[in-house]
């Protein structure tokens, strides 16, 4: 018997050899070329890393029949031209140092190799020291022509023709040629979005599909993007500019009510790199999380700047993902940045309401009256729960509430006018964001006049707005407070997850949390933050300590938090068909004007509504 297995055994063994060079570069392409996207992909950072400003990518049939990147960069010296399309040859990195801090698109220096080995492929370079390009082509088995001189300018042109021709088991799962080519559009939208220095021209089948010229003032940046990102985004988006030590965060990030349904309009770039990353787009999600419409998406073009020393490239073979030296740092300063911007007050340059069509076109469910949330108490808690849990006061009546304001603002010196203010008599006049009110509608929206037009106000969605950021900072402030339980809650675990609480207990402690380890796989608690009492803490723990073991950051405590204080100033909030005077109105309008993210209720609908003289005259075809 055991000589059967043994003669099995060295029948089926095979000696070890070396694999040819072209089979070796075909399983290399095997990471980097998936489809004819990555080609084009590979071919742009090339382009881009030789220092080029100009870059055309031709492509015939979604780049299987045919795919061509000409550049005006720096060119190719002809005695490199070969070491260019080997394996492992590159002049992107020269020792350790190099890799550990890389500054380059490109570099792994396996890109036209790969490529080469699965396509019909020639390269026409011409260094800027040379008087001639200088062509090289391959067949696809490993065997590459002799150079020859040919006409040129300066700047490298790279042919990729009939694409998996020899390698039929790739091939058969590319898919339609549109679908292809859709791949490409999208690749070369994103690093146009990238590299505004640069003029880009895309064309398919002889037709131009995209082109645009680089950027070389404020005019012509905004007319890249509007062609790029469209119209509605460019004005209805805010510019963010800001930095923390080495860390900086520039871009256009897109306002609350211009959300979409998909993802399609969420770009983010480090280090001028295209990266999809987990971490960085959850903490953009979570800027937006307090003034989306359930279910909507934001959109955004972001450029993240960090030292190269501190980010690893070196990842991914497409390199599409990369990791940070310290993640949480990273995650923190963009939440805080986008979050920051997105809720600037109304009374800032930035705050906008919704315009008109969008404001008819939101998807909107239930009236002014309910103001959603409502949903809170099916889980078991119920108000006088709330009151109790409560470490502050409910919010008084809407009348002592609002009179409050009015008191305050005469204690200032402040003076409205209320029947005498017209717009059209003071123009220069220095006049509130919101202007002033004039009437009441339905006892549910408030009419005012501001130097545009008329502005529209849901009178409940926007008190509920200011009350709910009110309850937020009380809930700031006191947040300590903690609520033993009579009955300690004990929890098992596994030994991952105890060690993933054992690394942030102190994060635990700082939300009001009081948990001990009750065995290598058992926790117990004893304390719980004083609104969390009525909650299924073990569910939120272990979904706590689920964010923290994939982002290194959590959220649960805060949103359930949130979802409370917003069920609260939903009922706390003026009700529809509430008679307000004037005065209380103006104090209404006064409040958002200071208040964070009172564009948008606590579900995400505006609150407010501008509509233009210009609209107005339309409606009634005035002057035409």
């Amino acid at each position: 018997m055991s000589s059967t297995v043994q003669e099995n055994t060295q029948t089926a063994r095979q000696a070890i050899e070396q694999l040819p060079s072209y089979l070796a570069d075909q399983i290399a392409a095997g990471e980097v070329v998936e489809r004819p996207a990555s080609v084009v992909k590979e071919l742009l950072e090339n382009a881009l890393d030789s220092g080029a400003t100009a870059i055309e990518v031709l492509i015939e049939e979604g780049g299987e029949k045919s795919i061509v990147v000409a550049d005006n960069g720096s060119g190719i010296p002809k005695d490199e031209l070969f070491l260019a399309v080997s394996r492992h040859a590159t002049s992107k990195i020269k020792t350790g140092s190099d890799l550990a801090a890389v500054a380059t698109l490109g570099f792994r220096g396996e890109a036209l190799a790969s490529i080469s080995s699965v396509s019909r492929f020639e390269i026409v370079s011409r260094h800027i020291s040379d008087n001639t390009a200088w062509l090289l082509h391959s067949e696809g088995e490993g065997a590459w022509s002799e150079l020859k001189p040919t006409a040129g300018k300066v700047g490298t042109r790279v042919s990729v023709n009939d694409l998996f021709f020899n390698t039929p088991a790739r091939k058969k799962f590319l898919r339609a040629a549109k679908t292809e080519f859709t791949h490409i559009d999208q690749l070369v939208k994103r690093v146009m979005l990238s590299r505004s220095e640069v003029s880009f021209k895309l064309v398919h089948n002889q037709k131009v599909v995209r082109h645009v010229q680089a950027v070389t003032d404020q005019n012509s940046l905004i007319k890249r993007l509007t062609q790029l990102m469209g119209k509605p985004f460019v004005e209805q988006s805010l510019e963010i500019s800001c930095e923390a030590q080495d860390i900086r965060l520039t871009g256009w990030a897109g306002l609350p009510t211009f959300n979409r349904s998909q993802t399609d309009m969420q770009y983010l770039f480090v280090n001028g790199r295209i990266v999809r990353d987990r971490l960085l787009s959850y903490a953009v999600k979570q800027a937006y999380a307090d003034v989306l419409y359930h279910g909507r998406q934001p959109a955004y073009l972001l450029f993240l700047e960090i030292p190269n020393e501190l980010v690893d490239v070196n990842v991914h073979p497409a390199k599409y993902e990369v990791r940070f030296a310290n993640g949480r740092w990273v995650y923190d300063f963009l939440r805080r940045s986008v979050r920051d911007f997105v809720a600037k007050p109304v009374a800032s340059e930035s705050g906008s309401g919704a315009s008109l069509n969008q404001a008819m076109g939101l998807p909107v469910s239930g009236g002014a009256s309910t103001g959603g949330g409502g949903n809170f108490f099916s889980k078991g808690l119920s108000q006088q729960d709330l009151q109790t849990a409560m470490a502050f006061q409910q919010p008084s009546t809407v009348n002592r509430d609002l009179q409050q304001v009015i008191e305050q603002r005469r204690k200032e010196g402040v003076s409205e006018p209320v029947s005498s203010y017209n717009v059209t008599t003071d123009p220069q006049a220095e006049l509130p964001r919101l202007g002033f009110a004039r009437a009441q509608l339905h006892g549910v929206y408030i009419l005012a006049e501001n130097q545009h037009g008329l502005v529209l106000v849901d009178m409940h969605a926007a008190h509920e707005r200011v009350v709910y950021e009110r309850f937020k900072k009380q809930w700031e402030t006191d947040r300590l407070i903690r609520q033993p339980l009579l009955v300690p809650i004990a929890m098992a675990l596994d030994t991952s997850q105890v060690a993933v609480w054992q690394l942030n207990q102190a994060g635990f402690r700082k939300l009001g949390f009081e948990i001990e380890p009750l065995g290598p796989e058992q926790l117990k608690i004893t304390a719980v933050p004083a609104l969390l009492v009525k909650s299924d803490v073990v569910s939120l723990i272990n979904d706590m300590i689920a964010d923290l073991s994939v982002a290194g950051q959590t959220q649960q405590v805060e949103d359930l938090i949130n979802e409370m204080l917003s069920t609260m100033a939903c009922h706390g909030a003026v009700r529809a068909n509430r008679q307000l005077t004037i005065e209380e109105m103006n104090a209404l309008l006064r409040e958002m004007e200071v208040t964070e993210r009172s564009d948008q209720c606590n579900h995400g609908r505006p609150t407010w509504v501008q509509i233009s003289m210009d609209q107005l005259d339309s409606l009634f075809m005035r002057g035409q």
